[in-house]
């Protein structure tokens, strides 16, 4: 079974064989249009994946076999994208009044509980771009965030592009406060959370789009705690580039 998305902007041939895949994708489908490029997958490398997941959480806890199509697919999606100024990240991204502001952390840090404080702070002006898995890209000069299949839990996100005011990496404290980052603590803290294709000549084309984003766009650490200042601070900062 054959279908088309498209995604940041790309139209991708996406080949499958469970409906989960095409149910999950069903928001970014189109018809009529040619494919930048196709992936698909195979019973093996599904398996792979399925195995692989059972030794980590025991057989009862584990996904669906379905589920497992979905995330080889995904990783070979990062790896087209990369090759069109995509990047795949680990990220929760709200907009403002159109403009997306992107936080980024390890799971468990607190970037739905900051997301639901911008959403309760600006109201109707703002909305989720995606709660978990968006796609950055660069697109005639411009870093824009871009809505993607795989929304998180909440299951949080549209199928809308943004262009990108800031990236904030997000810290639990007792106090709020933000400030701008260097390139080199940047790139320790951006590692971790994005895609990167086991494939060396797929990490190269990812390497390249990561090494632009580093280099062109604003980065902040931003310690905060639950109380709605932390949106207003964050949000201050990046929408009028203060610096600290």
């Amino acid at each position: 079974m054959k279908f088309c998305i498209k995604l940041a902007g790309v139209v991708i041939g996406v080949e499958h064989r469970y409906e989960y895949v095409r149910q999950l994708y069903a928001a970014y489908i189109v018809e009529g249009q040619k494919p930048a490029f196709t992936v698909s997958t195979t019973e093996k490398e599904i398996l792979v994946e399925l195995n692989f997941s059972m030794g980590l959480y025991g057989k009862e806890a584990c996904p669906p076999k379905e589920y497992f199509e979905s995330q080889c697919l995904y990783a070979k999606i990062g790896a087209g994208l990369a090759r069109y100024d995509g990047l795949m990240m680990h990220a929760a991204v709200v907009a403002v009044d159109g403009k997306a502001y992107v936080f980024t952390a390890p799971s468990g840090t607190g970037k739905t509980t900051h997301i639901s404080l911008w959403l309760n702070h600006f109201g109707t002006r703002a909305q989720v771009v995606n709660g978990d898995k968006p796609v950055l890209r660069f697109i005639d000069g411009v870093l824009y965030a871009c809505g993607s299949p795989w929304q998180g839990s909440e299951n949080w996100g549209n199928n809308i592009m943004c262009p990108v005011m800031g990236i904030c990496f997000l810290e639990q404290a007792r106090d709020n406060s933000i400030c701008p980052l260097v390139k080199e603590d940047v790139i320790r803290r951006l590692l971790p959370q994005v895609y990167r294709p086991r494939k060396q000549e797929d990490f190269d084309s990812v390497w390249l789009v990561l090494d632009r984003l580093v280099t062109t766009a604003d980065f902040y650490l931003l310690k905060c705690n639950r109380d709605p200042e932390a949106a207003r601070l964050s949000y201050l900062t990046m929408r009028r580039k203060i610096e600290c």
